[in-house]
C-alpha cells in the first residue's frame, strides 16, 4: 500500500476512534440527563400513583421483558460483530425479527388472562395486553441498531434516549394527573419504544426490501441462540425476583422492592449500561489484533475501571437511604429503606457480571457467558424462593450476599479462560476499595454529629463530603494507572486495520471473477 493509502487508512481509524469514544462519552452523558429527568419525576409519580398501583405494574412488566429478550431473535449483537453485510442479509434479518417480534406480541396478549387469573389479579391482563406492542417495537428495531453498532455511532443512541425520555416522561406525568394510575406508567413505556424506534429507523437509513432467505440469517440465529439464553437468564435474574416477593409478599411490599431496584440500578444504568457498546466493540477489535497478554491487560483494566467508577455510588447510596427515602419518596414509603440498603451492595455485583458478560461476548465467547448467566439466574430466584416467607429484609441481605459470591465465580472462570493472574485482577480493586473506605470513614464521623433535624441540608452535606473524600483519595493513590487504563480502552477501539464493507455489487463481482 502506498503512503498516501497508508496516511488515508490512519485518517479514516482516527475519524472512528474520535467517534466511538466521544459517542460513548455522550451516551453516558445522555444517561446521566435521562436519569436525572426520570429520577427528577419519580417523587411526583410515587406520590401520585402509590406504592399498590406501582407494585402491579411491576408485576405486569416482567411479563414482558421476558418475551422482549427473544423479540430480536439475538440477532442485534450477532449482526453487530460482522465486518461486513449484504443488502439482502439485512432485509432477512429484519423481516425474520419483525415476525418474530408481532408473534411474541400476539402471544403475551392472549396468554394474560391466564396469568392473572393464576396470580389472582384481576387487572394484570389488561396492563400486560397494553404493554405487548413493545415486543413488535424492539423486533422492527432489530437491523437499524445493528447498523449503529457496526458503525459505532453510539452518540445515535444518546441523543434518540433523550428525545425519548422526555416525551415519555411528560407523558406519563400528564396521565398521572390525570387520575389514571397504574396507566401512567404503561404510557410512559409505550412512548418511549415507539419514540426510539422512529429515532433509530431515521438515524440508521433503514430501507425496507421485500426480501427474505431463512439460510442468509442461519449463521446469526446460532450466535443468537446462546445470546438468548444469556440474556433470558440475566432478565430472570433480575425480573422473576419480583414475581417470587410479590406472590409471598403482596403488591404493597413489591412495591417497596421495586422502588429499591430501581434506584439501585441507577449506578448501572448510568455507567455499566452506556458502556458496553464500547466495551463490546473494544473487546471484539482486541480479540482480532491484540495479543492475549493485551486481553489480559484490558481486562484488568475494565475491573479497575469499573469499580472505580461504581463502588462509591453504590457504597453512598446505602449510607444515605435513611435520609434520601422519605426526604425524597414520602414517609409512605420507609418501607424501602432497608431492601434499599441491602439491594445497593448486589448493585455493584450486579455489575461486575454484567461487565465480564460484556467483555465475553466482545471475545466471541456468547457460550460461556450463558453458562454464567444460568448461574446468576439460578442463585437470584433459589435465594428469593428460600428466604421470602422471612421478610423483605431478609430477602434483600441474602440476595447481596449471593451476588458476592456468583460474582466471586464470574472473575475466577474468566480469568482461567483467559489464563489471566488472579492477584492481577484482584489488585485492580485496590483504588476503588481505599476510596470507598476512606468515604465510609469519613460519612460515619459525620454522622455522629448530625442531629437530623433537617433531612435535605444533612442529605446534600453527606453526599458532598462523600464525593469530595472518595475523589480525593482516588487522585491520591491511583489517577495515574486509571489514566492509563482509560487510554488503553480508547486504543483498542483503533487497534488493526477498518475493515472495508462488502457491498453486494462488490460479491457480485467476486464470484465473477
Amino acid at each position: 500500500m502506498s503512503a498516501t493509502g497508508h496516511a488515508a487508512g490512519n485518517m479514516k481509524r482516527g475519524r472512528i476512534l474520535d467517534r466511538s469514544s466521544f459517542g460513548a462519552l455522550a451516551l453516558s452523558g445522555s444517561s446521566a440527563i435521562r436519569l436525572a429527568v426520570q429520577f427528577g419525576m419519580l417523587p411526583v409519580l410515587a406520590r401520585l400513583i402509590g406504592p399498590a398501583e406501582y407494585g402491579l405494574v411491576a408485576l405486569a412488566m416482567p411479563f414482558i421483558l421476558l418475551a422482549n429478550v427473544l423479540a430480536d431473535g439475538g440477532m442485534t449483537s450477532a449482526l453487530a460483530r460482522l465486518k461486513s453485510t449484504t443488502r439482502d442479509q439485512e432485509a432477512t434479518v429484519f423481516w425474520l425479527s419483525a415476525g418474530i417480534g408481532t408473534t411474541l406480541a400476539l402471544a403475551c396478549a392472549l396468554l394474560s388472562i391466564p396469568m392473572g387469573a393464576l396470580l389472582d389479579q384481576p387487572k394484570l391482563p389488561w396492563l400486560i395486553a397494553a404493554l405487548s406492542p413493545i415486543l413488535m417495537i424492539n423486533g422492527l428495531a432489530t437491523l437499524p441498531n445493528a447498523r449503529i453498532i457496526r458503525d459505532r455511532r453510539f452518540a445515535v443512541f444518546a441523543a434518540g434516549d433523550l428525545i425519548a425520555t422526555f416525551l415519555a416522561v411528560g407523558s406519563a406525568l400528564a396521565a398521572a394527573l390525570a387520575g389514571w394510575g397504574a396507566w401512567s406508567l404503561v404510557v410512559q413505556q409505550l412512548v418511549l419504544w415507539v419514540c426510539k424506534l422512529s429515532w433509530v429507523t431515521f438515524a440508521a437509513g433503514t430501507v425496507v426490501r421485500l426480501h427474505y432467505r431463512f439460510s442468509e440469517a442461519k449463521g446469526l440465529l446460532t450466535f443468537g441462540v446462546h445470546t438468548i439464553g444469556a440474556v433470558l437468564a440475566d432478565f430472570a435474574s433480575r425480573n422473576l425476583d419480583s414475581i417470587l416477593v410479590g406472590a409471598a409478599l403482596g403488591t404493597t411490599t413489591l412495591g417497596y422492592y421495586a422502588m429499591a431496584y430501581q434506584i439501585v440500578r441507577v449506578p448501572d444504568m448510568l455507567i455499566t449500561t452506556p458502556l458496553y457498546l464500547y466495551i463490546f466493540t473494544a473487546m471484539s477489535r482486541a480479540s482480532h489484533d491484540a495479543s492475549p497478554k493485551a486481553v489480559q491487560d484490558l481486562l484488568a483494566s475494565g475491573f479497575r475501571l469499573a469499580s472505580a467508577g461504581l463502588a462509591p455510588l453504590f457504597l453512598g447510596l446505602a449510607m444515605v437511604a435513611d435520609l434520601a427515602v422519605p426526604l425524597v419518596l414520602g414517609e409512605r414509603w420507609r418501607g424501602a429503606i432497608t431492601p434499599m440498603q441491602h439491594l445497593a451492595a448486589a448493585g455493584f455485583f450486579y455489575c461486575l457480571c454484567s461487565y465480564v458478560g460484556n467483555v465475553l461476548m466482545g471475545l466471541g465467547k456468547s457460550a460461556l457467558r450463558l453458562k454464567l448467566s444460568v448461574l446468576l439466574s439460578v442463585t437470584t430466584i433459589a435465594t428469593v424462593a428460600l428466604t421470602a416467607r422471612f421478610g423483605l429484609g431478609v430477602v434483600s441481605a441474602a440476595i447481596a450476599g449471593a451476588m458476592a459470591f456468583v460474582a466471586a465465580i464470574y472473575i475466577e472462570v474468566i480469568a482461567r479462560d483467559l489464563k489471566a493472574p488472579r492477584l492481577k485482577l484482584l489488585a485492580a480493586f485496590a483504588p476503588a476499595a481505599i476510596g470507598c473506605a476512606a468515604m465510609a470513614a469519613a460519612l460515619l464521623a459525620a454522622r455522629r454529629f448530625l442531629d437530623g433535624g433537617h433531612l435535605g441540608l444533612d442529605l446534600a452535606f453527606l453526599v458532598a463530603l462523600g464525593g469530595v473524600t472518595y475523589a480525593a483519595t482516588l487522585w491520591a493513590v491511583g489517577r495515574r494507572r486509571l489514566l492509563a487504563d482509560a487510554g488503553a480502552f480508547r486504543k483498542a477501539q483503533a487497534d488493526g486495520p477498518e475493515p472495508q464493507a462488502e457491498t453486494d455489487e462488490a460479491l457480485d463481482e467476486a464470484r465473477l471473477a
